[in-house]
Parts: C-alpha cells; structure tokens; sequence
C-alpha cells in the first residue's frame, strides 16, 4: 500500500497527483469476462506531481458530503446531484464493503480543492476517487489492502488502480492491469497545455476513424522509444474535430518540439529537462494562442501521496 501522508494532520490535506499517458495504443477487444468487448490497451500512465488537493473532516453524523471549492480549476462543471459525484460514489461502495458491516461510521466531509482539469485526459476524477478510498480506508479503521480497494475502485474507473498503486506503471486490458516498470521519463519536468476544449470518451470509442488494432509490443522495445514510435490512438481525430485541441497542439510543438495528447483528450503535453526550460516554453505558448485556457508546469512523480513539489500554472 501507498505510504500515506498529508500535509498537515490537522487540515487532513491528501494529495491527488494526475497521470500522463506517454502513449495510449489500442489493440483489438477482450473476448474474456469481465470486459468482453471492451477495447484493449497498451500504455504508460506517468504520475505527475500536480492536481487536486482534498480534504477530510469526521462528522458527528452518519452522512457523507461533498464540497468543492475552485483552485487552479473552476467548478462549473461539478455534478448536479451529489450522488453521482465520483467521491460520493467511492465512499458509498467502501462503506457498503462487508468489512464495513456491523462498524459504526463516523460521518465525512470531504473538501475537493479543484486543480486538474475537468476532462482533461489527466484522471483527475479517478486520481480523487482513489485518494478518497485510501483516506476513508484509514479513518475508518478498515484495514482493507490494495487488492480489496482496487476491487472496489475498478467499478469507478479503469484508471483508479495505478493511483491506488502509488507508481508510475506500464498498463494493459483496460488499464487495470499494471506493470511496475521504469519511467522512462523519470527525473523529467512536463509542460502540459489545457485548452478551451474538452473531450468526451464514449464518442471517441465510437468514432469511425479510430486506430483499433495497433500491434502489440513489450514494454522493453516501446518504452525506450514512446516520443518516437508511440502515438495516441485518439489524437488525429481531436486534432480535426477541435480547432482550440488543434491549435494548442501547433503552439506546443512549435516551442518544445514534441506535442501529445494524453487519455482520451484535451490536455497536452511534452517533456522538457528542468522547470526554467519548462516555464519558458509556457509563457511562449501563451504568447502565441488565445485558445489555450492555462499552462501547467510540472515534475514526474515516482511516488504518490506525498506533500506536493513546486509547481506552476501558468
């Protein structure tokens, strides 16, 4: 299990890091239970040392709440109906858990400080979701491992399992099933663009043009070339249909060399060496297009759940 640590045991502050997908390749479907039809991946998910923050008070009563408040993101776009926020959702499936049974529960509020973006690519939601098991796990005494609460977090997102895990991993299935492999962009700063745009996953999977059956290969032959001979499958078709995704992608590359969507869209990113390179590619960018909604400047994260590292946005 993930060291756990907060940044203050008074304010009950967890971090939240998003994920980068250095590449995200299709492969064909599953044709074995649970996922049949679902399709199949290959990729990399790197930890990065920014996104939201999250607080955790007991209440008196058994009930659980959730506030928002905007941080770098606004939150505009916060669920109608507090049952269907995805933390509302993971403490509910974790208090319903047979562990759970016959324990009296404190109540919770739970503070989401919204920094990553709102269907950006970046598994914020998902990233909330596991910090939000791993923290009730412990205020309430439950003792569940990382196998019991990424049983429970698969039924919130694929991509819960690599936040739960605490590392940057090689993935495959849907996303579920990691591999602790070697970041190939360790020790590396990010520059990641937020357009005016986001992106909806369920028309991608069901676009007519998407790349569906992209070879496989093993990690040892793709990691050591992802900017090279990796792609996201998702890409070209963003880049025709979202004039503010596409314009984003020209700022970037022009100014780093590199430009990649991560996840199914919009966010974009590429590696640079350190942070000042990192900040002066960003400010360029700003310079250069109105469609982009912020720059985010950030480090690779090995490791999660622990105070956050300098970052900027930009």
């Amino acid at each position: 299990m993930p060291e756990l640590k907060t940044q203050d045991s008074a304010t009950k502050f967890w971090c939240a890091p998003t994920k980068l997908n250095l590449f995200l390749h299709l492969t064909g479907r599953i044709n074995q239970p649970p996922y049949v039809g679902y399709h199949e991946l290959q990729t990399y998910f790197q930890l990065i040392d920014y996104g939201d923050q999250l607080q955790f008070s007991l209440l008196n009563e058994p009930r659980v709440e959730i506030c928002w408040q905007p941080g770098d993101e606004n939150i505009e776009q916060r669920p109608e109906k507090p049952e269907d926020d995805i933390l509302h959702r993971a403490a509910t499936l974790l208090k319903a858990h047979p562990a759970a049974r016959n324990k009296t529960l404190p109540g919770i509020r739970i503070t989401l400080h919204k920094n990553a973006p709102v269907g950006g690519g970046m598994g914020g939601g998902s990233s909330a979701a596991a910090t939000t098991l791993l923290a009730l796990n412990h205020y309430w005494k439950l003792d569940l491992d990382i196998a019991a609460l990424t049983d429970i977090g698969l039924r919130l997102g694929a991509d819960v399992p690599v936040f739960l895990g605490g590392h940057s991993a090689w993935a495959e299935g849907i996303g579920e099933q990691l591999t602790p492999w070697p970041s190939p962009a360790a020790g590396r700063w990010f520059v990641i663009v937020v357009p005016h745009a986001t992106s909806w996953t369920q028309q991608l999977f069901a676009h007519p043009d998407l790349p569906r059956v992209t070879p496989r290969h093993p990690p040892e032959s793709l990691l050591p070339q992802w900017q090279t001979f990796g792609f996201n499958a998702f890409e070209q078709i963003l880049l025709t249909s979202s004039p503010e995704i596409r314009a984003s992608h020209e700022a970037l590359k022009w100014e780093a060399g590199f430009a990649r969507v991560t996840g199914s869209g919009a966010c974009l990113f590429a590696p640079v060496e350190n942070q000042v390179e990192g900040l002066r590619i960003a400010r360029k960018i700003r310079e250069k297009t109105s469609k982009i909604k912020r720059v985010i400047v950030a480090p690779a994260l090995d490791h999660s759940f622990i105070s956050p590292a300098e970052h900027k946005n930009i």
